[in-house]
């Protein structure tokens, strides 16, 4: 091992993971990185200095304590992210490996240990303005808890087993190698299939991938942060009718202006969620509660402990992120231009 100081990084292929790996590297850190047998890892191996270990969540304890011997700090963000996935298979990932993970690590080498959590341990319902004191809300679906088991258990490792942790828990999150967020938004409004739950105008919040690895480090460097849980977004709302009419406004999309009464999509939510189940595994059904939480309610969170503590900015303005999220996604994604099909 060399004088660099060490991280390990889990979810390096995705969105943030790769984005912290950049950061890391640039700031002189020796880097591994956990990825998957089917990763794409072309982005990692161009990056000099970080060293790629292949695997999964699921592994024990005695898998993980060879890839984390030596590290100083872990940042855990590799998750089964899924509106429709099994629960067995999400504990095995979310909880179970968080677990395995915390208990292989060298606690005289560890000086942090952060692990990115989700807002969604906050239910489907209204969330103004919400802070860190705010109860778990269980809504029965299989990422909710899993998300609340994983923070549950952080934090009881925290003051338990003097564990060095941070939480940092952010809502959905959008930046430039997004494979998730804005390709599924993207699609519904090439496609035109895409219509308002409501008038479109209840506010809520997202946070820029650059955003998140500005707290993931201040997370890992600031004192008081230890067994804490933070908070984090890009500090302003924004609506989905604002967002949506950003997105058709950069892409070339026509506007959608069909709405959906929320009341109905309430009413067919459950419906639609009780044959999707009869079907099985595969697609998650036209209308979840998942799809309902990002179409309609209004979604706020307080990020004064971040700032206070943390001195988290955000160091990038919400709407500027959003363009050059969509200006990227634009060039790299050709298949999204208006007029493509789905098979194009």
């Amino acid at each position: 091992m060399s004088d660099k100081p060490t991280a390990f990084v889990t979810g390096a292929t995705g969105m943030v993971g790769s984005h912290l790996v950049e950061r890391l590297v640039s700031e002189g850190y020796q880097v591994r990185a956990l990825v998957r047998e089917t990763s794409h890892t072309r982005f990692l191996e161009q990056i000099d200095g970080v060293e790629l270990f292949t695997g999964d969540l699921a592994g024990d304890a005695d898998r993980f304590k060879p890839m984390v011997e030596g590290m100083e700090y872990i940042f855990h963000i590799g998750a089964n992210v899924d509106d429709w996935g099994d629960r067995d298979e999400m504990v095995r990932i979310n909880v179970d490996g968080l677990r395995h993970l915390m208990d292989a690590c060298d606690t005289n080498t560890l000086k942090r240990f952060v692990f990115v959590g989700s807002m969604a341990v906050l239910g489907m319902g209204t969330q103004d303005n919400l802070d860190e004191s705010a109860p778990y809300v269980h809504t029965g679906d299989n990422y909710n808890y899993t998300k609340i088991e994983a923070e549950t258990l952080a934090m009881n490792y925290a003051k338990e087993k003097d564990f060095p942790i941070v939480v940092i828990r952010p809502p959905y999150i959008y930046g430039p190698r997004d494979r998730q967020f804005f390709p599924r938004v993207c699609t519904a409004l090439r496609d035109g299939i895409f219509k308002y739950i409501g008038d479109g105008n209840n506010p809520f919040e997202l946070v820029y991938a650059l955003n998140v690895v500005e707290a993931l480090l201040l997370a890992a460097t600031k004192k008081e942060a230890v067994g804490q849980l933070y908070m984090i977004t890009d500090g302003k709302p924004i609506t989905r009718r604002e967002l949506v009419e950003l997105i058709c406004d950069v892409m070339g999309y026509d506007k959608p202006e069909k709405c959906v009464p929320a009341w109905l999509a309430k009413t067919l939510c459950p419906i639609f969620e009780f044959f999707g189940k009869l079907k099985g595994k595969g697609d998650p059904p036209l209308l979840n509660r998942f799809k309902l939480k990002f179409m309609y309610p209004s979604m706020t969170f307080n990020i004064t402990k971040a700032k206070k503590e943390l001195g988290y900015g955000p160091p990038h303005e919400s709407r500027e992120a959003l363009r050059k999220t969509l200006e990227w996604f634009k060039e790299n994604h050709p298949e999204m231009a208006p007029g493509k099909s789905k098979e194009e």
